[in-house]
This record gives C-alpha cells, sequence and structure tokens, in this order.
C-alpha cells in the first residue's frame, strides 16, 4: 500500500482549476463573489434579530420600543450610508479600467462624509429629549414606551458617523473584490453586540443593569469595534500600493463625484425605509396589537428572503462596474441575466414556501402564552404571507436591476422610481385604506404594498432595458487601451477573492 505524496503545488493547483471553473460560469462566479456578502446582509439582519430578543426579555413596554427606535436610527443614517455607496461603482470602474490607483481618493472621501455625518448628527443626539416627544405624539406611543425610545435613540443617534464611514468602507472593499473584509468586520461586532448587551442589558459580570440604555450602548461599541476591522486593511501594503490608499487628502472633485453618484442611492434608501416607516407605524397600528404582531411577524420572513437577495446585488453592482470600466457593456448584460436567474430564482422559491408553509412559519416565531390571541396572530401572519409571497418575483426583479444599473453608474432615475411608487402608490393609496376602508383590515395596506413593488419592478425592468445605463460615464477619460483589456486578469479573481487579503503583504501606515 503506497503513501500519497503531497507537494507545494498540489494547493495552487487545485485553486487555480477550481478558479477556472467558477469563471466558466457566470451564476457560479457570481454566487462565489457574493457569499461573504451574503453572510454580510444577513449577520446584519440577525444582529437586529438578536437585539429584539434579547431587549424583549425586559417586557412588553421594551418589546414596543426596540424596532420603532432601530428603524428611526437607520432611516436618519441611511443618508450618510446611502451617499458612499458610490464608492463601490467608482472602485469597481477603476479596477475594470486597469487603473486601480484611482480607488484610493474615492475611499478617504468616504471617509470624510463620515466625519461631517457624526458632526451633524451631534446636536440630533444631544437634543433627542427635546425633539422626540413630538414624533411620539404623532405616532401615539405610550409614555412608558416613549422613555424607553429616548434612552435608546440618545446613545444610539452617536453611532451614525461610525455607520457612514462602514458603508464607505464595505463599498471600497466590495468593489475590488474583497468582500471577505467585510464579512469579518460584521462578524466581529455581532459578537461583540451579543457580549455587551448580555452585559449590560441584564448587569451580569459586574456591569450595571442598564436596561433598554444598555442595548443601545452595546449597538454603539459594536459598530465602533466594526469600523476598527474595517479600517485595518487599509495599511496592508498590497492594498495601499495597489489603490495609492495613501492619497488621503480631501479632494473636492472626488468629494463631488461621490456625492453626485451616491446621493441619489441616499435619496432611494431614505424613501423607501421611510415608507416602511409609515407602513408599520401609521398603517396597521389603527388595525391593532394582534395585525401588528402578524405583521412584525411576516416582515421577519420578508427579511429572510431578500436579504440574500440583496448580498448577490452587491456582488452584481461589483460585476457590471468591473465590466463597464473595461468597456465590455455586453458582458456586464450578461452578468445581470446571469443575477436575474439566481435572485428571482431563489425568491421565487421563497415565495412558494411561504404561501405552502405559511402557517407552520407563523407558528415558529409566534411565543403568545394566551391561546386565542396566539391562534389570531397565527392566522392573520400565515395570510399576509400570501401578500409577501405575491410580490416576491417582482421584488427579486427590483433587486436586480436596481443594483446592476448602480453599478453602471445609473442612480437618479431608479431613485425617482422608487420615490414615484413609494409615496405615489404605497403610501397614499395605503393610508387611505388604513383610515377609509377599515373592513379590508390589514389587507388594505398590503395590496398597496404588493401593487407598488409589482409597479416599481415593470418599471426598473423598462428603464434597463432601454439601454440608457450603456450611454453613462462616470470617468471623463477613456480608459487605456491595453489596460482595460487586461483589467479582468489583472482584478483579484473571484476564487482567489476569499483569500486575497492574505496576500497583502505587511502593514503600513498611510500617508
Amino acid at each position: 500500500m503506497s503513501e500519497t505524496s503531497h507537494h507545494p503545488g498540489d494547493a495552487a493547483g487545485l485553486r487555480a482549476r477550481f478558479g477556472a471553473l467558477i469563471a466558466r460560469s457566470d451564476t457560479l462566479a457570481l454566487l462565489w463573489l457574493a457569499l461573504p456578502m451574503i453572510g454580510m446582509t444577513l449577520s446584519r439582519m440577525l444582529m437586529g434579530f438578536i437585539d429584539f430578543y434579547m431587549v424583549s426579555q425586559l417586557g412588553t413596554d421594551a418589546q414596543a420600543a426596540i424596532y420603532p427606535s432601530a428603524l428611526l436610527l437607520f432611516t436618519i443614517g441611511c443618508v450618510g450610508m446611502g451617499l458612499t455607496q458610490g464608492v463601490q461603482t467608482f472602485v469597481s470602474q477603476a479596477e475594470g479600467r486597469g487603473e486601480p490607483q484611482r480607488a484610493g481618493a474615492y475611499v478617504w472621501q468616504a471617509l470624510y462624509i463620515a466625519l461631517i455625518a457624526a458632526a451633524v448628527s451631534a446636536p440630533i443626539a444631544l437634543l433627542v429629549p427635546r425633539w422626540f416627544p413630538f414624533l411620539a405624539v404623532l405616532g401615539g406611543h405610550p409614555p412608558a414606551v416613549e422613555s424607553l425610545e429616548i434612552a435608546f435613540l440618545s446613545v444610539t443617534f452617536w453611532a451614525i458617523g461610525p455607520m457612514t464611514a462602514c458603508a464607505g468602507l464595505e463599498s471600497f472593499y466590495n468593489g475590488v473584490r474583497r468582500p471577505i473584509i467585510g464579512f469579518a468586520a460584521m462578524g466581529v461586532s455581532l459578537v461583540g453586540n451579543v457580549i455587551g448587551n448580555y452585559a449590560l442589558i441584564f448587569g451580569h459580570w459586574g456591569m450595571p443593569a442598564l436596561g433598554i440604555a444598555g442595548a443601545g450602548i452595546a449597538t454603539l461599541a459594536a459598530w465602533c469595534l466594526r469600523l476598527m476591522v474595517l479600517l485595518t486593511p487599509l495599511m496592508w501594503r498590497g492594498l495601499v500600493e495597489r489603490y495609492r490608499l495613501n492619497d488621503w487628502r480631501p479632494k473636492a472633485a472626488r468629494l463631488g463625484e461621490v456625492v453626485h453618484l451616491g446621493g441619489p442611492v441616499a435619496f432611494q434608501w431614505l424613501v423607501d425605509i421611510g415608507a416602511w416607516f409609515v407602513f408599520t407605524q401609521l398603517m396597521i397600528p389603527p388595525f391593532g396589537s394582534v395585525e401588528m404582531a402578524a405583521a412584525g411577524l411576516a416582515i421577519q420572513y420578508m427579511h429572510l428572503s431578500f436579504m440574500p437577495a440583496l448580498g448577490v446585488g452587491l456582488a452584481l453592482t461589483t460585476q457590471v462596474g468591473n465590466a463597464i470600466g473595461a468597456g465590455s457593456p455586453e458582458t456586464a448584460a450578461r452578468k445581470v441575466r446571469a443575477a436575474r436567474r439566481l435572485i428571482c430564482g431563489y425568491m421565487s422559491a421563497m415565495g412558494l414556501v411561504f404561501v405552502t408553509c405559511g402557517g407552520w412559519l407563523a407558528e415558529r416565531l409566534c411565543f403568545e402564552q394566551e391561546a386565542e390571541v396566539r391562534a389570531a396572530v397565527i392566522a392573520s401572519a400565515t395570510l399576509m404571507l400570501v401578500w409577501v409571497a405575491v410580490f416576491q418575483f417582482s421584488d427579486a426583479v427590483c433587486v436586480v436591476y436596481s443594483f446592476a444599473a448602480r453599478g453602471a453608474g445609473d442612480t437618479r432615475v431608479p431613485a425617482l422610481l422608487f420615490a414615484l411608487c413609494c409615496w405615489g402608490i404605497f403610501v397614499p393609496f395605503g393610508l387611505l385604506l388604513s383610515r377609509g376602508a377599515p373592513q379590508l383590515g390589514a389587507h388594505g395596506p398590503w395590496s398597496m404594498c404588493t401593487l407598488y413593488i409589482l409597479v416599481l419592478g415593470v418599471l426598473l425592468w423598462r428603464r434597463f432595458h432601454s439601454g440608457a445605463w450603456r450611454q453613462i460615464r462616470i470617468f471623463a477619460d477613456a480608459p487605456p487601451a491595453e489596460t482595460a483589456a487586461t483589467a479582468q486578469q489583472a482584478a483579484p479573481a473571484p476564487a482567489a477573492a476569499l483569500g486575497a487579503e492574505a496576500d497583502a503583504g505587511e502593514p503600513v501606515s498611510p500617508g
């Protein structure tokens, strides 16, 4: 019986064959690049769920306070976070052009945007006890819930600066095909958040029991920890040299370009998240606590469907940006078709699960002790999941074409389409049916939610297939002919992207 010899070249050969296999399939290449991004989006969802679960142990008032507080934080924070999303488009296209050295200046401008966001949010955080009561009155929040919301937001609004910086850095790493860095940072912050919650909410390990304020402190600390992890690779020699990360100086022109491209994304996020804020806080509450609980349950499962799709969408933005930068719009279109098959297939399958297993799914997340109320919540959530199933395919289309357009630099028109559908269909007619046709119950608002997503999917599909994105140029000069032709070979291959950071070299100080 002979022993098998292992040569040093075996691992490299296996890696090369694996890379070649992925390179032959657009779908596999997209999925491989997207895996860390999917993990990152699912981790974000998990962090929100953990906060909700741990704070819920403080009682009904705390449970009622945590979700709207977290949603309000993200609604305001999404402005700065959205502004930095243009970084991914610029760096991915620079990579595709064979000019990776252009990328460094853009990530630094995102960090300057984060500093501005921190400065602007500071007075908002300081004055939460002054301005939030007006919002609480508008939403009809009970006084006990209002005081808890103030305690949470007074701390977490200080996280807007780190949130914005993290968004910009993750956009950079996603754009240069190193999403594993963002995934690792998210994992570290998730662990930190759980530990902080355990210690500060309940007073373990000698810490004071601060309740929901402790959850706020843990959230702030988790964002700061995540930022520290994301900043570290900016000192890796390989990355510094390839992307010229020592180009740290403020540049008005580059900053303007990031804002010009990211501004519509921030607006799109704001109108979309704002519409869901109205849905959960104004449309559904008139129908009572059972419908509110059922809606929250349905939305949790909706997250399980679209969060992985968002991860694939982020990878698609990078692929489209690379292809456009290399002067190959046909390659970009081919990548979009692969993403459409993957995302639409997954979300349609989830829709089928919601229809066939809705009752079983509702039972898994319903913890109500009173049998009659529990049965009512499960029955209502089961019907709501049918509404969610109806728009899964169209929601998938929205994800595909909005992220593809972003990679090409087409952000203004998609943002306007989001605003038109969210605030021209969903919000006004959802409120109208909620108040004017109460006999429909929560099905009135859910029907308008479904209609807006169906219409938006058609509009985004038409926008992309109009070919307008092919005419957009985010760089004034043409790409160098030789470097553009070889850009895809020079960029980190999908199979190597997960391990690229290990080869980046020793740390150096940017500057």
